[in-house]
């Protein structure tokens, strides 16, 4: 069966994997007319410090910038947009136009220098598409074009540590008929580096240019110069225009969901066994036709595992007003992350939506927050809670508060460095608004109704002392079952963590929401099998405090997940580049890989917690005592 489902999702996937809804009006171009173009940011695939286009010292600046209006996702992603001096007019070519003479002081000089040589690269904008450098990928014995978003500020000569500014660029603007008009299908830069200072267009057909110098501690002279060239191309139509930027190989991720599905039918097996053998096995005393109360109880005193834990198995787990809250949150994380996945394989976060992944996210945690109340509210008031009110401010509060201390620490630094990562003061006081007026209210409401919904009714009543817990074998000590209940649903998911990873970092277009589906509800089988496993290990054992366990054994993988994300750092973003090492670029990615590993664990970790409520409710109700 779980063979079936499994197979069903992968065909579902091959059909959404590239879905998408490009935009909902389409921008038509008459001949002759206006189009704008935009510059965003640099970034840099080795350091995790965006920058805003004009905050570089060495770039030309209009006397009037206009700053549209961005999205909250758009603002955290780093992104700036603004107008710019490029003149572009669709279907005339342009052989090159100066845009500004510029001179370099001595310290915009030694920042180009240093940009260059950390492989910084500019984002510019037409029509939303984001300016792409080239490259030529095999697709079935042939060579097809594949865009990577951004171009290179300048090349970096690693063996004579020197770096040259590109200061002209060819702009190849693609487009298709469309009746009278013309829509944008591709925007395309091709950067280059000429010694120019003349104030006028240089040669670009003469094979004496040289490239223009940076890094030096002098001042310097630089023109800055433009071509565009306007290219009809009818085999890319505009529905189909970001094909070119989410082009990926699909036999990876397969390879990564095949293995997914090994692991996956290895645990079934095992939980088979547990439940088929071990356990039908062990409630066959319960079976039996016995003569009275006393004799019935007689053979359970005379058993072990987990059959002598009835009294103290659903006993409130300590600290269970921390539990509750922290469970409510999880649930509200897990529904932000379902949705979201939903949505992009629908095709509603469309790539042209520019920060729509983040600005979904940060809708639906806010609406979610009910579900939080809800949850949390009921789990409370089954362990005996009776202060509603209180319960429900920490649902609201707890991992909310975590996070945003974590932010604004690394927002300190940010701002320290004058990074575009940093969240303006704006973007705090509207998401301390939202918290307030959307996401604390419906945590409110969730969390009344779910206080005065019935309790769970255990199906075993508590006895008035607990019974002790015997010494625990040394697999089932904290360190080593972390450990061990860790390390399947990891081998799950890192494969796929590669490319997300990659999006995240080195700012490529991740599209892959039907294969995120496929490894998504596999990697939560495992969890829950794992965690099952576990707890079942520790029933067995005379360990009756499974609560929190069950919450860690779920969220176990992200221990692991954090160490990956570390080791991507020094092998993919640091590796063989220089100057990229430094305290502020380190510290956030740190930060940011702990936010992703919270959000993760939340995630997981309920996954468990759930999956081994309902199995230990589910062989506790099996038994009946008088």
């Amino acid at each position: 069966m779980r063979s079936l489902c499994v197979l069903t999702l992968c065909t579902f996937a091959a059909t959404v994997r590239a879905f998408y809804i490009p935009s909902l009006s389409p921008q038509t171009y008459a001949p002759g007319a206006r189009v704008p173009l935009q510059v965003n940011r640099v970034f840099s695939e080795h350091v995790p410090l965006p920058f805003a286009y004009y905050d570089l010292p060495f770039v030309c600046t209009p006397q009037e910038i206009y700053w549209p209006w961005l999205n909250i996702g758009e603002v955290l992603r780093g992104d700036r947009i603004a107008s710019s001096d490029y003149e572009l007019t669709m279907g005339q070519n342009t052989t090159c136009q100066v845009l500004c003479t510029k001179t370099l002081s001595r310290a915009a000089n030694e920042e180009a220098g240093r940009l260059i040589a950390q492989d910084y690269m500019a984002e510019w904008l037409v029509d939303k598409l984001p300016s792409a450098t080239v490259y030529l990928r095999p697709l079935d014995k042939e060579r097809v074009k594949s865009y990577d978003p951004g171009f290179r500020i300048g090349d970096y000569d690693a063996s004579q540590k020197r770096a040259y500014l590109n200061n002209h660029v060819t702009l190849h603007i693609l487009y298709e008929t469309h009746g009278t008009g013309r829509r944008i299908v591709g925007f395309e830069a091709y950067p280059r580096s000429i010694d120019n200072s003349s104030g006028k267009c240089p040669d670009l057909d003469s094979p004496e240019t040289e490239p223009l110098l940076v890094g030096t501690n002098q001042e310097t002279q630089v023109t800055y110069s433009y071509s565009v060239r306007w290219i009809n191309d009818p085999s890319v139509h505009w529905a189909h225009r970001w094909d070119r930027y989410l082009s990926t190989s699909a036999q990876v991720h397969w390879y990564a969901i095949f293995n997914s599905a090994i692991i996956i039918l290895l645990l079934s097996g095992v939980v088979a066994v547990i439940l088929m053998r071990m356990l039908n096995r062990d409630l066959a005393i319960f079976a039996r036709d016995v003569g009275s109360e006393e004799e019935l109880r007689d053979d359970i005193e005379e058993t072990s595992g987990w059959k002598l834990l009835h009294g103290d198995v659903f006993r409130a787990p300590g600290y269970g007003g921390l539990l509750a809250p922290l469970l409510g949150t999880t649930v509200q994380v897990m529904y932000t992350a379902i949705a979201t996945v939903v949505l992009g394989t629908l095709g509603i976060l469309s790539p042209s939506y520019r920060g729509g992944l983040l600005t979904t996210g940060i809708v639906m945690f806010m609406l979610m927050g009910s579900a939080a109340g809800y949850y949390s509210g009921h789990l409370y008031r089954t362990w005996g809670g009776k202060n509603w009110f209180k319960n429900a401010l920490m649902t609201a509060i707890l991992v909310p508060l975590l996070l945003v201390a974590i932010e604004l620490v690394l927002n300190a630094f940010l701002w320290y460095r004058s990074s575009s990562a940093a969240m303006p003061f704006s973007t705090l006081v509207l998401l301390f608004v939202l918290w307030t007026f959307i996401e604390l209210p419906l945590t409110m409401l969730g969390a009344w109704f779910g206080f005065r919904r019935q309790p769970y009714s255990e199906p075993m009543r508590t006895n008035a002392i607990p019974r002790p817990i015997p010494p625990q074998p040394k697999y089932l000590n904290w360190p080593l079952s972390i450990l061990l209940a860790g390390s399947l649903p990891f081998s799950v998911i890192f494969i796929e963590m590669f490319y997300v990873l990659k999006s995240i970092w080195q700012d490529a277009f991740y599209y892959e929401y039907g294969f995120t589906i496929i490894i998504g509800v596999i990697l939560a089988v495992t969890v829950c099998e794992t965690t099952v496993i576990m707890v079942w290990l520790l029933l067995n054992s005379g360990h009756h405090k499974w609560w929190w366990r069950s919450f860690v054994y779920g969220a176990s993988s992200s221990l692991y997940f954090f160490i990956y994300s570390l080791v991507f750092y020094y092998t993919r973003l640091r590796a063989g580049m220089p100057d990229t090492a430094g305290f502020i670029p380190a510290l956030t990615f740190v930060l940011h890989s702990l936010l992703f590993t919270i959000v993760y664990a939340l995630c997981t970790g309920s996954m468990g917690f759930f999956a081994a409520y309902f199995f230990i409710r589910r062989i506790y109700s099996m038994v009946k005592l008088s």
